[in-house]
């Protein structure tokens, strides 16, 4: 009675077993029916050894632990190793055990893939990684320097067009990041937050060192300092992106500076430079500016004699007052980070907020075209992008569209 009660218990077993593996089946089939998905067959292992005993027993626990912590129930393998060694050695693959393998979809199965060399369907030493939409193979794509080198196109710039929901932030998100893990300087005017998410990644995978994000709330108000400099050099490209921000400040779209001006603000800005030099204990921002001009460089118009009309000082004053210390933007040319973008690989500038603000935006723009310049004229050798999200925005602006325009022959020979 007792093993016809075992039997009949063994037996249930197998049948509720055999019963679930049928609904795992049937919920498989389903899931690749009504998504479109593709089946495939995959293996994944981790191979570990060790010196001693002791140190392999460890390895494994460290291993099985943290594939336990990604949801894969580990399986340690004692049977079959040195088959699976052998034929993990390339050119042995025929002798791989197909037992060893299980049906999932390509996306799981890419999950734990092996990128080092598989994707390398090209010969350049440059490219991103894709996938080949029917087949789902990893493809290795150069549509830069390749396509350069055999003469099919004259420059390496991109336009991206496409309806809303087509995908082009997030085939642009998947470029610029490959683009950055290659080395390269990358500068994006976004709208719509489309990179704050990758630009958070880079910021924590490099402790802060890189991934750069400013962008404009009631709450942390967009903040720059053109004034400072990490290495020191002010160079001629640098004066005049300073005398530039300086004159669109004080003076309206509508109205052309003198000649006298120009040369007045250059002597200015020259001269602060020239002081902050000669005294490092000066802190090189727009307030510190603002109060060498409003004492020592008022001084040296007195004794030179120059005349209001050819530059007023006063006006001048007057005008950027708004951006001192204690005046409605005194925030925006003062920022209290020491924070160079020259060396910085990845930059994104949301203009979203502030697309229709006449004081903020052609600040941030000159800011902007400073920043790429500096560079594209300084950094020789070093794959750079700038990279215009909803471009026909940026259009719109006098300035933004003049300097796209400058971009086009300098950036393509760069």
């Amino acid at each position: 009675p007792y093993e016809g009660k075992l039997s009949r218990t063994v037996l249930r077993g197998e049948s509720s077993r055999k019963g679930a593996d049928l609904l795992d089946i049937e919920m498989y089939l389903n899931e690749a029916h009504s998504q479109g998905v593709r089946s495939v067959r995959c293996h994944c292992n981790v191979m570990a050894w060790a010196e001693s005993e002791s140190e392999l027993k460890r390895i494994r626990n460290d291993v099985g632990s943290q594939l336990a912590l990604m949801g894969c129930t580990p399986r340690h393998n004692t049977v079959d190793v040195p088959v699976l060694f052998w034929a993990a050695i390339p050119g042995n693959e025929a002798d791989f055990p197909a037992e060893e393998s299980f049906y999932t979809f390509l996306d799981q199965a890419l999950c734990l893939f092996n990128e080092e060399t598989n994707y390398r369907s090209s010969l350049s030493p440059f490219g991103i990684k894709m996938s080949d939409r029917l087949s789902g193979i990893p493809l290795h794509l150069d549509i830069s320097d390749l396509p350069m080198k055999r003469g099919v196109i004259t420059n390496r710039n991109k336009f991206i067009l496409g309806p809303s929901g087509s995908g082009k932030s997030y085939l642009t998100n998947h470029l610029v990041r490959q683009y950055w893990e290659q080395g390269a300087h990358i500068l994006l005017v976004d709208t719509g937050n489309s990179y704050q998410g990758l630009c958070s990644l880079i910021h924590a995978k490099t402790k802060g060192r890189d991934g750069v994000y400013f962008t404009y709330t009631e709450e942390a108000p967009i903040a720059f300092n053109p004034f400072y400099v990490e290495d020191g050099v002010y160079d001629v490209e640098k004066r005049e992106s300073l005398k530039t921000l300086l004159l669109t400040l004080w003076k309206r779209e509508s109205e052309e500076p003198t000649r006298s001006e120009e040369v007045a603000l250059s002597n200015a800005v020259n001269l602060y430079l020239s002081k902050l030099r000669a005294d490092r204990s000066i802190v090189p921002s727009f307030d510190t500016f603002y109060e060498f001009v409003e004492t020592d460089y008022r001084r040296l118009l007195e004794q030179k004699r120059v005349r209001e009309k050819d530059f007023d000082l006063e006006n001048f004053l007057n005008v950027l007052e708004p951006y001192y210390r204690g005046g409605e933007y005194d925030y925006l040319l003062n920022s209290d980070k020491q924070l160079d973008l020259l060396d910085k690989r990845f930059i994104v500038f949301e203009l979203d907020n502030i697309s229709s603000n006449k004081t903020l935006l052609p600040v941030v723009t000159l800011i902007i075209m400073e920043t790429f310049i500096s560079k594209m004229r300084r950094l020789k050798g070093v794959r750079k992008m700038i990279l215009i999200e909803e471009c026909w925005k940026a259009l719109t602006s006098a300035n933004m569209s003049s300097y796209i325009r400058y971009l086009c022959a300098p950036v393509q020979a760069a």
